[in-house]
């Protein structure tokens, strides 16, 4: 299988740390194609990165689901759960980061490739910070231990997470002065514990350093 990626997104960083951090036999190569071009258009038809080349010449998008397939393809180094609980609540954390914190950081990101999107700064800041208390409350009633952020194993729930809470950190002050992250007591904790991985290390200095690339060239 190859894993085909871009160093600045997110959503591919997800799975390379998955990749990394099981040591899965993937490799992983930049887009065969040019994007946004009919050519791409016409062999992956969602027109998205990243995507996984199967042995059967087929091509799974989606980051999510690449990650489900990778896990059920290579279950010896384990990023899900066993039980049931676990699951759902790797899931949510999975759901949170699509569903709540990708749509609150998205106007800061658009700012970011449109030089005339206009978006009310303080209030979209507002949204976000409270986006982001709403998942500190979640780590407390979920992984918390002796009023400290638990968690034995990263799993698929934490590597979805990661690179996101990256953008934050890296797009946001571009457009607004202030730290969206004060207070939030066990997402920092987390935070921390985290970025003790040594896959999550290696992905994210990539994205970084592909992301600034990115930057000076727009």
């Amino acid at each position: 299988m190859r894993f085909i990626n871009l160093d600045h997104s997110p959503y591919a960083a997800r799975v390379k740390i998955q990749i990394m951090h099981k040591q899965a036999p993937i490799d992983i190569i930049a887009p065969p194609l040019s994007l946004k071009t009919p050519e791409f258009l016409a062999k992956f038809p969602l027109g998205k990165i990243p995507l996984l080349a199967l042995d059967n010449g087929d091509y799974l998008p989606e980051s999510i689901a690449i990650m489900e397939y990778i896990e059920d393809s290579y279950p010896e180094v384990v990023c899900r759960p066993k039980n049931a609980i676990g699951k759902a609540k790797m899931r949510v954390m999975m759901a949170y980061t699509d569903t709540h914190l990708g749509p609150a950081l998205l106007p800061f990101f658009k700012a970011l490739l449109i030089p005339d999107f206009e978006f009310n700064k303080q209030a979209q800041f507002k949204i976000l910070c409270q986006t982001l208390e709403k998942f500190d409350r979640w780590l407390y009633q979920n992984n918390s231990q002796n009023d400290q952020f638990y968690k034995a194993n990263i799993d698929l729930g934490d590597m979805t997470l990661v690179p996101i809470i990256w953008y934050v950190n890296a797009v946001v002050p571009l457009f607004y002065k202030g730290d969206a992250f004060t207070n939030l007591k066990y997402l920092n904790q987390w935070s921390e514990w985290v970025n003790r991985n040594e896959a999550v290390t290696t992905v994210i200095e990539a994205m970084d350093k592909a992301f600034n690339a990115f930057i000076k060239s727009i």
